[in-house]
């Protein structure tokens, strides 16, 4: 059944991709079917059809057969969705009044009346319009056309397609707009929280506990619709200013495999990308690279009382919870340590060896409680 179809626009290069990557995974934690939508205009320039360059056709041309595409695709994912007996969920890298920002507000009219639609049946199809706005407003040093083959806009025009694409989604009852007044981070972690408020899950600051399950947490566990994910984490190696992460994720047999790469510019950390990947490609870069770190865990998911818990399960037998800051503990856990700025248990170090044995000691001290 459809849940929800949430929208995430803006100006090039704002972060959709890491964003959708992250989202898909929060979702997926909290049992929701996921689907997305790539974008349209960046599959179809990059198999050929384009509004520039050789063999170029005309932008109203382009725009026509970027709208009916947009608009099968979403039909279809909505189809599919009602079809599933489970909370489904479908994302969307720009929907149909995307189109509107590269034409004139007459051409696209005359696109609607061409296809009878109404603008209003057409925007209330998304539930929640999340617009990024491109790092060319406030964090132009961040601000690349590398990873996008299909984008060419310099700074000043995307400052224009930003602009021009809020003023085409303004009117949708349930429009946000993420700015550049934090680090990368933090604000992938608004577009997180716009997109579980939409959902009508609360959203505070997490914490990290280190904890302990009672001996009944099992059969608690199993009172509660709770959904486990098998996770791997391979760091691999990579220059100083570099960070490569791949994750591979295990959901009912189904398995997703996803790349970060961080690049540190001093005191900040900016994600040059985080993107889905097939398993090829997930093999091939750990058979090309040095792997540095590897960390598997078993999380469960499960909410109470309007609150998201996570429980972490390490291969060294450590079990850690996170959860919002107004979140009360349940019942069957046992809180040993708050962690939640402890750097030895971000999960890159909790995969080596000397940590290992650091914790293996706290863990003999705990054990003994």
């Amino acid at each position: 059944m459809l849940v929800s179809k949430i929208c995430l626009t803006g100006g090039p290069c704002g972060g959709k991709t890491k964003a959708l990557s992250k989202l898909e995974q929060e979702l997926s934690d909290m049992g929701y079917k996921v689907f997305i939508i790539n974008e349209i205009a960046t599959r179809i320039i990059n198999s050929g059809i384009k509004p520039f360059g050789e063999d170029a056709i005309k932008m109203i041309d382009f725009e026509d057969i970027l709208l009916n595409l947009q608009l099968a695709e979403e039909m279809a994912y909505e189809k599919a969705c009602n079809l599933i007996d489970k909370k489904c969920v479908i994302l969307c890298d720009r929907g149909v009044f995307d189109v509107k920002s590269f034409i004139s507000s007459e051409e696209f009219d005359m696109l609607l009346n061409k296809y009878n639609l109404s603008k209003l049946e057409l925007i209330d199809s998304y539930n929640e319009v999340i617009h990024m706005n491109t790092c060319a407003k406030g964090a132009e040093e961040f601000y690349t056309t590398e990873n996008n083959k299909a984008r060419s806009e310099g700074i000043k025009e995307a400052v224009i397609r930003d602009d021009r694409c809020q003023e085409a989604w303004s009117f949708h009852p349930n429009f946000k707009i993420v700015d550049n007044s934090t680090n990368f981070d933090d604000k992938v972690n608004k577009v997180i929280n716009i997109m579980k408020e939409s959902l009508g899950i609360k959203t505070k600051e997490e914490k990290k506990y280190l904890i302990e399950l009672k001996k009944d947490a099992y059969d608690k566990l199993k009172e509660k619709e709770y959904v486990t994910v098998y996770i791997t984490q391979v760091y691999l190696k990579t220059e100083n200013d570099y960070e490569m992460r791949l994750r591979k994720r295990v959901l009912d047999g189904d398995e997703t495999y996803y790349v970060s790469v961080k690049k540190s510019y001093g005191n900040k950390e900016k994600i040059v990308t985080e993107e889905k990947i097939d398993k090829k490609s997930y093999e091939r870069l750990i058979s090309q690279r040095e792997v540095t770190n590897i960390i598997e865990k078993k999380r469960t998911c499960f909410t109470q009382n309007n609150h998201v818990y996570k429980i972490d399960e390490y291969d060294n037998g450590l079990f850690v919870l996170e959860t919002d800051i107004n979140a009360s503990i349940p019942e069957f856990i046992s809180v040993i340590e708050d962690v939640t700025l402890d750097e030895i248990f971000k999960n890159k170090n909790l995969s080596t060896s000397n940590i290992r044995k650091s914790l293996y000691k706290r863990k003999k001290c705990f054990n003994k409680m």
